[in-house]
């Protein structure tokens, strides 16, 4: 078990200055002044034309972002919001929050958020687009009516070329999860409520594990508080309703959550959700190094015997799925790749786009974090080195392994936003340990939580981000 936080751990970080007003004007001041700067430099060495030629974005570096003024009729669903927002403020911050209470929450909070937008663009288009026709896995799981996933599954080598473009490039469970999903709930409205439950569901379940093996009894007190914060962060408000990246994060946090807990069963639960990872994107290999890299860090072996096992069981699980229905992940993930990269690597094909949309990239992500919560962060580095020196490692490893990915050229335009919600639970980790250090008041934690509920609600007042 972790050990308890000390009070010279404590007074060494100093985290209670982090949350003080001029410290996070200053943060939020500092990031716009690089954003905009680095905004208008993009500009005059790539123009716009050539960086954004199908028009998605009215400012780098948001690759998907189309500019809007409030509309007299959001003023009811913004009050709306910021009552209920109030009113969960004050129940978090009061006592301990149940599970069940948090999930709650945490789905109104990311409703109202979408229907800022109104119904149709808030709810049925994250799930339908336009109607009949559009690129999402919707409508393959529409067309794949009357046929079945079995049937799908056998035949996904030879559909995979001609499936619409987001179903293409990944595997089968997306269209599968859309299918069922379309035959619980027909109506598009409906399934984006679903997939909204579902994602806050197990994400704000495996968070609230990972607290607890992190920082110990010290964080049952601020479970409700740091429930309330997770689901306050911008990439969960915009896409937690409408993209089927939101329930892959969710799958991601539990199977790094379960091969953090003791036991077989936990093992081979983690398998279990690797394997179901895997199927919903290629992009669960972002797991791998953050796995094998905590467990070489803290057990010091050349190859982990945890890592190894649920390695074993993800390889018995495909080799299971293409014994019963003849798909071969390794195929799957070839043509995916020759689809996605179709000029060659990014960097040879187009150097000046590979160096914006990296940057770029970096700078989104932040931007659906929020500079308040990297201020507030950087001052918790060091409680969480001190009180959770085992999982310490992790407010790195999923970062470092994120600009990996980003310097092999893997994240497209549109995808750094929804990346941020694989990244969440790793950069809030240093945030924690500030938030659960004993000289921080509840009046700090609301100024954290006021700044990022405001920085959210004047993105989704003034921006559209969906696809």
């Amino acid at each position: 078990m972790v050990p308890p936080v000390s009070s010279s751990d404590v007074t060494i970080a100093r985290p209670g200055r982090a949350a003080r007003p001029a410290a996070l004007g200053l943060a939020t001041a500092l990031f716009l002044v690089i954003v905009v700067g680095l905004h208008f430099a993009c500009l005059h060495f790539y123009a716009k034309a050539d960086r954004d030629p199908w028009n998605l974005s009215d400012f780098w570096p948001l690759s998907v972002f189309t500019f809007r003024r409030p509309l007299a009729s959001q003023a009811g669903v913004a009050a709306l919001l910021v009552v209920v927002y109030a009113a969960a403020v004050t129940r978090a911050l009061a006592r301990p929050t149940r599970l069940v209470e948090a999930c709650l929450w945490a789905f109104g909070l990311v409703v109202l958020s979408n229907l800022l937008h109104g119904v149709q663009l808030g709810l049925d288009y994250p799930t339908a687009s336009w109607g009949e026709g559009g690129i999402e896995y919707y409508h393959d799981a529409v067309a794949l009516r009357g046929h079945g996933m079995a049937w799908f599954l056998r035949r996904f080598h030879d559909l995979q070329p001609v499936l619409l473009e987001h179903a293409s490039t990944h595997p089968p469970g997306p269209v599968l999860l859309y299918y069922a999903l379309l035959r619980l709930a027909p109506d598009p409205i409906l399934i984006s409520l679903a997939v909204a439950a579902l994602s806050v569901a197990i994400s704000i379940t495996f968070w609230r594990r990972l607290l607890r093996l992190a920082f110990g009894a010290d964080a049952n007190a601020s479970l409700g508080g740091l429930s309330l914060l997770f689901t306050l962060v911008p990439g969960v408000l915009v896409y937690d309703l409408a993209v089927v990246d939101a329930v892959i994060a969710g799958v991601f946090l539990a199977a790094l959550v379960l091969f953090l807990e003791p036991g077989r069963r936990a093992l081979a639960l983690c398998a279990l959700c690797l394997w179901f990872g895997s199927l919903l994107t290629f992009g669960f290999l972002f797991l791998l190094p953050v796995l094998a890299g905590l467990e070489l860090l803290y057990r010091r072996r050349l190859w982990p015997p945890r890592l190894a096992a649920v390695l074993a069981g993800l390889v018995a699980l495909h080799g299971l799925l293409y014994v019963a229905f003849g798909f071969n992940y390794a195929r799957a993930f070839a043509v995916a790749s020759r689809l996605e990269n179709d000029g060659g690597f990014l960097l040879l094909a187009n150097p000046r786009g590979y160096l914006w949309y990296r940057l770029g990239s970096v700078l989104e992500i932040a931007f659906f974090f929020t500079p308040v919560l990297l201020w507030v962060g950087l001052a918790g580095l060091p409680s969480l080195r001190a009180r959770a020196a085992r999982l310490a490692p992790l407010a790195w490893l999923g970062p470092a392994t994120v600009l990996l990915m980003l310097l092999a050229g893997v994240m497209k335009v549109g995808e750094a936003a929804r990346i941020c919600l694989f990244l969440i639970p790793y950069l809030l980790l240093p945030v924690a340990a500030w938030w659960t250090a004993t000289d921080v008041s509840n009046a700090d934690r609301r100024r954290v939580l006021h700044s990022v509920f405001a920085w959210g609600l004047v993105m989704q007042l003034f921006g559209f981000y969906q696809w």
